[in-house]
């Protein structure tokens, strides 16, 4: 009789094992899954830009600021991991520039998202002087990718905005 007991208490000490490892890796899988479905939300997502700021001013280049506004419109928050981009003014290139803090965009809402861009002189010189005949006004175009990292590799979206400013 002891052997049925025994072998009942080594049976059920292996299925309450198997069961609390079903329940971990499900609630590991729900938590992966989520964790995708907010990076993958991002597809939907507008980007556009918002501000080109002017931080300083020195004799050789100038710092500004990128403000990208980026409006979700899913019903999940949207997770952007990072952002590498080029920026052109009046269709030269003027360099490029990375946001790398991670955003997450809760669902029907706008996040602003600003990145450091550093404007050399040298290559901008024809950019400054038609924003100088032109009375202040340029054409901005921000063309890059944002990244989205997952467990399996990064996913990649690209983007393209033009705005005058």
């Amino acid at each position: 009789m002891q052997n049925g007991t025994e072998l009942w208490c080594v049976m059920s000490r292996k299925a309450i094992v198997v069961c609390v490892a079903v329940v971990l890796i499900a609630v590991f899988a729900c938590i992966a899954y989520y964790e995708y479905a907010k990076r993958e939300a991002l597809r939907a997502c507008e980007i556009s830009l918002a501000d080109v700021r002017v931080r300083s001013v020195g004799l050789t280049s100038a710092s500004l600021e990128i403000v990208l506004r980026i409006y979700n419109p899913n019903t999940i928050t949207a997770t952007l991991d990072r952002v590498d981009y080029s920026v052109y003014a009046n269709g030269v290139y003027l360099g490029y520039g990375s946001i790398t803090n991670r955003v997450d965009i809760p669902p029907g809402s706008t996040a602003y998202v600003s990145s450091p861009f550093e404007l050399s002189y040298s290559g901008a010189l024809k950019t400054i002087w038609e924003y100088l005949i032109s009375g202040g006004k340029l054409e901005w175009r921000i063309k890059g990718v944002a990244h989205i990292d997952t467990p399996l590799g990064a996913l990649n979206i690209p983007f393209d905005i033009t705005a005058t400013r």
